[in-house]
């Protein structure tokens, strides 16, 4: 099995719709996440791809040539007081910042597992080298299906976060779903979206019903 990677690229918003194209004409499946950082505290766009490792440079080299890089401004405000009435004003010099262009992480996965009518693979066939201890399973999902999917991991006692995504070749509504599990719970979560996914009635030539998993090894974890 080739290794298997997730890619995260925080991209512009003027970037995003040409850099998503390029990805996609390329034949790479993208997920995107509204997003706000940065020096301006602006809005941006969280984009993830599964890859395999012979993709990760062309898709990054994609994104290098589709986001540019430009000049913003930030206001740094400063205090002056006068000597004689005391009084304190301020203004804003604004600084020159280079802002644009993509940021990419680029993290191995123990396992890219993808459920739906063309490619439904039972969990427990899965196979993996997986290290011990906590993971971070990050599911991307069907819009109208993750309601369904939450409930059904919350009965069975799994903490999950949701989070409203775009994605796919049709640019579809979907969902992702953020799952912190111990090692040895991971087939037993992959199970239950597995069973919303056969559950959902979906032409032989949809996507709709897909699931398409990434399973991280998780360095640290605690809650505080």
């Amino acid at each position: 099995m080739s290794e298997q990677y997730l890619m995260l690229s925080i991209v512009q918003p003027e970037d995003v719709e040409t850099a998503t194209n390029a990805l996609i004409q390329a034949g790479l499946r993208v997920t995107r996440i509204s997003s706000i950082g940065g020096f301006l505290h602006q809005g941006n766009v969280t984009l993830l791809l599964g890859l395999h490792r012979d993709q990760v440079m062309p898709a990054g080299q994609l994104l290098a040539a589709n986001c540019r890089t430009r000049i913003g401004y930030v206001n740094a405000a400063f205090q002056v007081t006068d000597v004689h009435s005391g009084h304190i004003s301020g203004y804003a010099a604004p600084l020159e910042v280079v802002i644009g262009g993509a940021t990419v992480f680029v993290l191995p996965t123990e396992r890219i597992v993808r459920f739906g009518p063309q490619e439904a693979v039972p969990a427990s066939e899965v196979t993996a080298r997986e290290s011990e201890g906590m993971k971070l399973i990050i599911a991307i999902v069907p819009e109208k299906r993750s309601s369904e999917m939450l409930d059904t991991l919350t009965k069975a006692q799994y903490r999950a976060t949701l989070v409203s995504t775009t994605g796919g070749f049709l640019r579809k509504g979907n969902a992702t779903l953020l799952i912190g599990v111990e090692s040895e719970k991971v087939n037993d979560v992959l199970q239950h979206i597995q069973g919303v996914c056969a559950a959902t009635p979906a032409r032989a030539d949809s996507e709709e019903a897909y699931a398409t998993i990434f399973v991280l090894d998780v360095e640290q974890y605690e809650r505080v």
